[in-house]
């Protein structure tokens, strides 16, 4: 009886502790920004009006002091200064003069607490281009990258792992041989039935961790190999992984940035492509209907191997980074890991062009599916959209306005139909 009194009494703690958050939540204070075009889009010679208001006014003390920062996509200065806001709500004007995207930021001191807010629009978006320039040799190097690869045998191995599998597939934990004595691992997720299946390489974000299976694209009929760029094996303990990040995989994205030949991503970029071998040698797998996805980094990925890999059918990716190396030469953004931060900025901006997603995408004519965060500062919209605005192909962006560098809603749903849709299955 005791045991379900405590029980009860932590219920109530429980419910009137989320209770008490809730009001909490509910009268704090909090700034919203909105434009005066729903989608958020403007023409060339249109001027954005921001309505700014804030939620629980009566808990600010008024005049207040609102700082505001106008930027071409956080780069080149447009406007700054400070309103004295005596009433709600308040706007700001502004406008670019060549396509990009308009970023507001604001700032409103409220007693102890700093609020922050950001908000961008974009402006004739679909004339939005690379600001980088293919090398002369660009052809040449991938070529010598993927004869290296083809003198090295596929030496695949396939061990399965039955305590990550759920109803309707099986799991294997995959590894194959990749240049630099190195190997490409991977969790590769097989549906149940006898095929043959779409097969879809899967690459992850940023960092250094294990990066689990793609199951959704398996449970949706397709054959999923989901690899670890960095040639490290999944399933082992988080500390692992924390050590290789804090260790020598620290800041690897700048690794080898002031030679093409040695930068980190060839390894990565040709891994990659040996995971597209791994699942075309697969009798399971159809190899009329392979695709590739990922977000940021995979993204970037994603558009890179599509560009060189005419294998790839279809591709989905989420907030793509590594687009427009060179936008900082021209008062726009660059995409991350902005590589011409860190380095000989001329070596670094000769390396850049062979790895610039945005680039690559005009070697794509397949289907081609995009999302975009209009606050991104990771993978800044302009650098997305001088990606997508260079396919040759079959294209669809969807915009987010109001998102930063993360996932859209119903977006991971969405593509992964998509790509079962593109790819014909």
């Amino acid at each position: 009886m005791k045991q379900k009194n405590y029980m009860l009494l932590f219920e109530l703690l429980f419910l009137s502790g989320g209770w008490i958050y809730g009001l909490y939540a509910a009268d704090s204070l909090k700034i919203t920004v909105i434009p005066d075009k729903p989608d958020y889009l403007y023409s060339l010679g249109d001027t954005a009006v921001f309505k700014i208001t804030v939620q629980n006014q009566g808990r600010l003390q008024l005049p207040a002091r609102l700082d505001y920062r106008l930027t071409e996509d956080g780069e080149r200065l447009i406007k700054e200064g400070t309103l004295e806001l005596k009433k709600f709500p308040a706007e700001i004007r502004g406008a670019l003069d060549r396509p990009g995207f308009l970023r507001l930021d604001l700032t409103l001191p409220a007693g102890k607490d700093t609020l922050r807010e950001a908000c961008g629009c974009g402006f004739a978006v679909e004339a939005i281009r690379p600001t980088n320039i293919l090398p002369s040799d660009f052809g040449r190097f991938w070529r010598e990258g993927r004869a290296e690869l083809l003198r090295i045998p596929l030496d695949a191995r396939v061990e399965p792992a039955p305590d990550m599998e759920k109803p309707g597939m099986k799991v294997y934990q995959v590894s194959v041989a990749n240049i630099e004595s190195s190997r490409i691992y991977g969790w590769l997720t097989v549906p149940d039935g006898p095929g043959p299946f779409p097969g879809v390489v899967s690459l992850p974000g940023a960092g250094v961790s294990d990066i689990g299976t793609a199951s959704s694209l398996t449970q949706a009929g397709m054959i999923a190999l989901r690899i670890n760029i960095h040639g490290i094996e999944g399933g082992r303990d988080s500390s692992y992984y924390a050590e290789l990040a804090n260790g020598v995989l620290d800041n690897y994205r700048h690794f080898g940035n002031e030679d093409p030949y040695r930068f980190y991503y060839r390894r990565v970029i040709l891994g990659a492509i040996r995971a597209l071998d791994y699942l075309a040698s697969r009798p399971d797998v159809d190899t009329t209907k392979l695709g590739v996805t990922g977000g940021s980094q995979g993204g970037a990925l994603s558009l890179l191997v599509a560009g060189l890999d005419k294998r790839v059918k279809a591709l989905a990716a989420n907030v793509p980074a590594m687009c427009d190396h060179t936008g900082s030469l021209y008062g726009r953004p660059s995409g991350w890991p902005r590589i011409m931060a860190n380095g000989d900025p001329e070596r670094t901006r000769i390396t850049s062009g062979y790895y610039d997603a945005a680039l690559n995408a005009g070697f794509i004519t397949v289907p081609a599916l995009l999302a975009v965060g209009f606050i991104d500062t990771a993978c800044p919209p302009t650098t997305v959209y001088a990606a997508y605005n260079n396919l040759k192909g079959p294209k669809q962006i969807d915009n987010f306005p109001t998102m930063g560098h993360s996932v859209g809603p119903g977006w991971p749903e969405r593509s992964v139909k998509w790509l079962k849709d593109a790819l014909g299955r």
